[in-house]
């Protein structure tokens, strides 16, 4: 064999001369120490884990009483499919949100105001079931959705400072281990909160009891956002930071194929997994004759399955790459589709509650992962503005759709449309997505 020893000299010869020639900022940029001392990190480590496993445990009780109490004051698909889409409320704050945040160095205050007025709209549905309603049932159901588009325009206000506050609380490397912390432990919670809500369901009347759950609901995850106000937040550059909505930002978004197919992909997949969830359980409620305290126990199983299984969907990720993720989490969502439609059964509903928390966080994960190594990353806070925007109208829509479909076929049929409907994306989706394999990086 040839002796190859000239050619690795040669290799370490180039690799030392690109080490010499680096720019000099970069040898800066190593040098330059994180805004946050180790003490300030450990503290905003602590508040953002409250924060994360808290909301969660809040929001647990929100996500086990929602579909039951809208099947309680008799709203039809089309009206649960509306209160699923209100997320198209939150399109006006995310236009206008990056204007309004360069003025704020520090966004823990806005942060938390855009957060309490999201919030609020909840605690108002929960006083207003607990007390007995407001006029009737219809009175009730325009209330409710009146309420919920509310927290979403507040919303909309609230996404960029919350990613801009995280960014800038927590160091790179405890990014990671907040996801992991946060996630488990708000999962333990979670099932927790279930289980109590279980108990006040079978013990408190209809619908009294979704009120008191809901008020402990808001609470709980006003309790948890107020730990932004104890974090140490280091201020944002906001002076330096480019102008947005400029025709830069649209032009390198369009002339970008492959993050193009991947947003058209992503956006049509994504209000499909969620309406698994949504209508699997209005079905049950209302075809199956599902008791109030049934919702606790549907709410548990994704619980359970999401704790347990998370890490497994992650491992896939890691290991077979997110693109064959995304298609697989997709292909299982069409299965449990038809398995409601072939058997529409107890067991059914709840396979599709577990199936259904898995898949969502399946393919969340490979999704940013997918996000994150497809643009340039000069132009990767235009092209996740944009990709926000699309799947904003994608997830409004679909329930809308969904519901008033249900309203006009049987259940089974519905959900034998739903099941081809998701297949077909499948096939679309392995086509749309066939260049962006383990191999690909970023777009050139």
């Amino acid at each position: 064999m040839p002796d190859e020893t000239p050619f690795r000299i040669a290799r370490h010869r180039q690799s030392l001369t690109r080490w010499l020639d680096r720019p000099k900022h970069m040898e800066e940029n190593q040098r330059i120490p994180s805004p946050l001392s180790p003490r300030d990190a450990r503290r905003n480590f602590a508040c953002l884990v409250w924060m994360g496993s808290v909301f969660a445990m809040g929001w647990s009780e929100v996500v086990v009483v929602l579909q039951p109490l809208l099947v309680h004051y008799k709203a039809s698909n089309t009206q649960i499919g509306l209160v699923q889409g209100v997320l198209i409320a939150t399109l006006p704050g995310m236009f206008f949100s990056p204007w309004i945040t360069l003025r704020f160095p520090r966004k823990k205050i806005y942060l938390y105001v855009t957060d309490t007025l999201y919030l609020l709209p909840l605690g108002l549905v929960g006083v207003a079931v607990w007390s007995g309603g407001i006029g009737g049932n219809a009175a009730m159901v325009t209330f409710i959705v009146w309420m919920m588009v509310a927290g979403q325009i507040a919303a909309g206000f609230g996404g960029l400072p919350n990613q801009e506050f995280f960014t800038s609380c927590i160091p790179m490397r405890l990014r990671g281990r907040l996801a992991g912390i946060s996630a488990g432990l708000g999962g333990l919670l979670g099932i927790g909160s279930t289980a109590f809500a279980a108990w006040v369901l079978a013990v408190l009347p209809e619908p009294q009891s979704y009120g008191v759950l809901l008020v402990m609901a808001w609470l709980l995850c006003q309790l948890a956002d107020t730990s932004v106000l104890f974090a140490k937040e280091p201020p944002t550059p906001v002076k330096s930071a480019p102008r947005p909505w400029s025709m830069a930002m649209w032009r390198a978004f369009f002339h970008d194929s492959k993050f193009l197919r991947l947003t058209i992909a992503v956006s049509l997949i994504s209000p499909l997994l969620a309406q698994l969830a949504v209508f699997s359980t209005v079905f049950a409620f209302r075809d199956l004759g599902f008791k109030a305290q049934m919702a606790a126990w549907l709410g548990m199983t994704a619980a359970t399955a999401r704790l347990s299984l998370s890490p497994a969907a992650g491992w896939v990720t890691d290991h077979w790459g997110a693109r064959p993720s995304i298609l697989m989490w997709t292909a299982m969502v069409a299965g449990s589709f038809l398995l409601l439609a072939i058997a529409p059964v107890t067991a059914s509903v709840y396979v599709a509650a577990g199936i259904a928390a898995v898949a969502g966080s399946g393919f969340s994960g490979a999704m940013n992962a997918l996000t994150s190594a497809v643009p340039l990353p000069e132009h990767r806070a235009g092209h996740f503005t944009l990709l926000a925007f699309c799947m904003v109208g994608t997830n409004s829509l679909g329930p809308l759709l969904v519901g008033w479909l249900l309203d006009h076929v049987s259940y089974r049929a519905g959900f034998t449309l739903l099941g081809i409907a998701t297949a077909a994306v499948v096939t679309l989706g392995a086509w749309l997505l066939r260049d962006l394999g383990p191999g690909e990086v970023v777009s050139r």
